[in-house]
């Protein structure tokens, strides 16, 4: 079983005036899409703990409020493994829960893109931090002759050629 977790995201269009000054206009919200967030490989006691107490901890990790932003979890429900989570042009995040924190990581398949020819596919990983924030962000990219650093000399000389 899988727990998938759906979430919105929200722009503040009036978070500030015409100098950039923050609070002096009238909020005006508008809905800018969202995100799926996936932890896999659940097993009875997890899902027990979750049917009993929710998700205060991944809620801490995704959600994220400011004068400008926000995205806020809108529906969480535990699946089976094999269930279909979002469309095939969205890219989920996964949670892994290793050494005692969470880690996360996404994998985006180019085929739905519109990147750099010769760029295939793009990997991120990172570690979630309370708030919306992140650490230890690494972002990876492939092309025919493998996976690169996205600053690596020989991916740009790759996709210059």
């Amino acid at each position: 079983m899988k727990l998938v977790i759906q979430t919105q995201y929200r722009e503040n269009y009036a978070a500030h005036n015409d100098g950039y000054q923050h609070g002096v206009d009238e909020a005006y919200w508008k809905m800018k899409g969202g995100a799926t967030y996936v932890v896999l490989d659940l097993t009875q006691a997890h899902m027990n703990r979750i049917v009993d107490n929710g998700i205060p901890m991944l809620s801490a990790l995704i959600e994220d409020r400011n004068e400008a932003f926000e995205e806020y979890i809108i529906d969480w429900e535990i699946v089976e493994d094999n269930a279909t989570v979002c469309e095939d042009w969205e890219t989920p995040t996964q949670f892994h829960y290793t050494d005692g924190a969470w880690q996360c990581t996404r994998f985006t398949d180019g085929a739905m893109q519109h990147w750099r020819e010769g760029i295939l596919a793009k990997k991120e990983a990172w570690t979630p931090l309370e708030g919306g924030e992140r650490t230890g962000y690494s972002c990876f990219y492939k092309t025919a002759s493998g996976w690169h650093e996205q600053n690596s000399h020989k991916l740009k000389v790759e996709l210059a050629a």
